[in-house]
């Protein structure tokens, strides 16, 4: 995967080249979450696919905060905080959901106990979107994606 700068459309490095394709930064904390979520839901309403957008969301959700949580690096000093990426394409009733963070580490489903609090993300992405996967890290970084069917508004 290349580099993911702040120059330039990273989807377009990866060869993502399509009319209805969104892309969004976003830091780990709970403003940059919050944003990123806001950001998934109107531009699916902009495309005219609200009757997807609260499953979508909720995939976006656990995608950004497993980034948050294990691929974004605490502040190191004040001028700089680490981001990641939230891309949105919409495809032939579907919408593909990913997020590049700087982390090579592959995801991991986690069987969580009955009452953990934590752990049941990916098995969440899992259960509403149609599949699901992350590009093998080459060099540095991952993308972890998700395809949510997609039917457009009547």
């Amino acid at each position: 995967m290349p580099a993911i700068s702040d120059d330039g459309d990273w989807g377009l490095l990866l060869g993502i080249s399509a009319a209805e394709f969104s892309v969004h930064r976003f830091t780990a904390d709970l403003a940059g979450l919050h944003h990123a979520r806001l950001f998934a839901r109107n531009v699916l309403e902009e495309w005219g696919l609200s009757s997807c957008a609260d499953d979508a969301v909720i995939v976006v959700g656990e995608l950004i905060a497993n980034a948050a949580t294990h691929a974004l690096e605490p502040e190191t000093c004040k001028d700089v905080t680490a981001t990641a990426w939230l891309g949105l394409v919409r495809r032939q009733q579907a919408v593909i959901c990913a997020v590049a963070d700087p982390s090579s580490c592959a995801p991991q489903p986690q069987q969580p106990e009955p009452l953990s609090e934590s752990g049941r993300g990916l098995g969440i992405v899992e259960a509403i979107s149609s599949s699901w996967g992350y590009s093998p890290p080459r060099g540095s970084g991952k993308m972890v994606w998700a395809r949510v069917l997609a039917a457009p508004d009547s």
